[in-house]
């Protein structure tokens, strides 16, 4: 008998063999059948009964420990009942039976003998895969920065193995193992915080109390996260550009192998299909921190969705507020008048209250014929009678639906705003390639000291404080240097603070005289390599 038949018990002391495919999936069979939540109990105790080494329980066994549960499932009374149950189960692959031989006592129990039950490796693995489902639900998305950290540190330290000339393989492969497992868990936990994200931006009923008291928290989140990381991902770019001079198909072969250390006769196509996981994974990393003008970089993508939910969030916010200012929104009237057309009594009320409504009745003195004009010379010119019983007035099909007769001539001509876009193309490329400029004239003239910088204008001053700005803000209070990278990641700054007691520099500008700690100032184009 092989490890894929199933032996299903039937009342008949016939033991019946049916073999499972494993594309079939009848594993999950349970969860839609009409006695799912018995079923799932049952499955549930013989996946704890193998956590603890229990090989297979009998029927009576299994009827004792849905017993003891704090909540018993329906129809598992009696043996016999739990007996049918493992049957089904047994009938889709989940559970197998075998002749319980070795524990009778009499001849009528040998050759009648019970049935011992155990989960079958589909029935595993079906339960594992729904238990990764359930708690996956229950999981909430998040953005991961430690996992940021963990990667920049491990590439630095993948770097710095294998630029020694005497390769420790062991050392290489266990860092390739562990930047592949945090990458997976960022990029996991990434994409379900931003389907959550999207989901509850989405959602238009929702508790006004619970909303505004998770934006304060949400917003200060995904502002620490777009910090940590713009400046993370320089880390990364840089360690994975050094990597780039290395062949990391040697290491990623040996990857492949150490994961299949513990495989029992791996076949060739196992250590293919393992090798080109490898592969796909190290070419992930790349594309996830390192973009292309046609694919750009999806940390890039990342810090853009994060930094779009902000703004939306704020406009949420200013909608609930001024909901609670002026409860007469147009929402709550047509939901009230929804209501009412809802209750209205008879077909006549409905008509009615459309008229009271939106008074989109026609308008029976706006029309006019023969008749009408010879009705108006009836009228004597000193009554004024009422506008329900004046004779109708014609107006134009134009003025009927716009309010306003059709222009005369030929219709206006449509604009070309051609030459506006492209005049704003250039306005916004001139003026990055200023702003480059500056940073570039800037960070030239530096590693120097803050009072030796010559006197800058009103662009290089900006520059200046917006870097040192960013750089102060990651001191610590006994550090006396700091290292960062401006919120739009075009520029790497980094300060030495002088002794407390020296001297103040003293900078020029157009606009008046900047004085502060003589500090050491180091700034540079996050598209340049750093100097040898």
């Amino acid at each position: 008998m092989t490890e894929s038949e199933t032996i299903t018990p039937e009342p008949t002391d016939v033991v019946t063999v049916t073999p499972t495919h494993p594309g079939s999936h009848a594993s999950f069979l349970h969860i839609a059948a009409q006695k799912a939540a018995t079923y799932r109990a049952i499955l549930k105790i013989f996946f704890a009964a193998k956590e603890h080494f229990e090989i297979a329980l009998r029927a009576s066994e299994v009827r004792d420990r849905l017993a003891a549960l704090s909540v018993t499932p329906p129809g598992v009374e009696t043996v016999i009942d739990v007996t049918q149950c493992l049957g089904a189960l047994c009938e889709w692959g989940n559970l197998s039976a075998t002749r319980d031989v070795v524990s009778a006592r009499t001849i009528s129990e040998y050759l009648h003998p019970d049935y011992l039950y155990q989960l079958t490796h589909a029935g595993d693995m079906a339960e594992r895969a729904i238990i990764f489902y359930e708690d996956g639900l229950v999981r909430p998305g998040e953005l991961s920065a430690s996992a940021l950290h963990d990667i920049a540190d491990t590439l630095k330290e993948l770097d710095e193995i294998l630029a020694l000339s005497d390769l420790d393989e062991a050392k290489a492969v266990h860092a390739l193992m562990y930047l592949g497992e945090r990458f997976e868990t960022l990029v996991e936990r990434a994409q379900m915080f931003v389907g959550n994200l999207q989901r509850e931006l989405d959602r238009r009923a929702i508790e006004e109390s619970a909303f505004l008291a998770l934006k304060e928290e949400l917003l200060n989140y995904l502002q620490r996260f777009v910090k940590e990381l713009v400046s993370t991902t320089h880390r990364i770019n840089e360690s994975l550009r050094l990597l780039d001079a290395f062949d990391m198909e040697p290491l990623l072969h040996a990857a492949a192998q150490a994961e299949l250390a513990e495989t029992l006769s791996p076949s060739p196509a196992l250590r293919a299909r393992t090798f080109e996981k490898w592969q796909g994974r190290w070419a992930g990393l790349r594309g996830w921190f390192i973009g292309t003008a046609e694919h750009p970089a999806h940390a890039q993508s990342l810090r853009d969705r994060a930094l779009d939910a902000i703004p939306t969030l704020l406009e949420r916010v200013r909608r609930m507020h001024d909901q609670r200012a002026n409860r007469a929104d147009r929402a709550t009237d047509f939901t009230t008048l929804a209501r009412w057309f809802a209750g209205a009594p008879a077909n006549n009320d409905l008509h009615c209250l459309w008229r009271a409504a939106f008074a989109l009745t026609s308008s029976r003195h706006l029309r006019v014929n023969a008749t009408t004009l010879e009705a108006w010379k009836a009228l004597d010119d000193d009554a004024r009678p009422s506008w329900e019983n004046c004779p109708p007035y014609i107006i134009t099909i134009a003025q009927w639906k716009r309010g306003k007769p059709a222009p005369r001539g030929a219709p206006p001509g449509i604009i070309d705003r051609a030459k506006a876009r492209a005049a704003l193309r250039e306005k916004a490329a001139a003026e990055a390639n200023a702003l480059h400029a500056a940073r570039a004239a800037l960070a030239a003239r530096t590693p120097c000291a803050l009072g030796n910088l010559p006197e800058l204008d009103e662009p290089g001053f900006e520059i200046l404080l917006d870097a040192i700005g960013e750089a102060f803000a990651q001191i610590a209070p006994r550090d006396t240097a700091g290292e960062a990278t401006t919120a739009d990641g075009g520029l790497l700054v980094r300060i030495e603070l002088p002794a407390p007691r020296a001297e103040l520099a003293s900078i020029h500008t157009t606009e008046g005289i900047l004085r502060g700690p003589d500090m050491r100032l180091t700034l540079r184009l996050t598209d340049e390599h750093p100097a040898a």
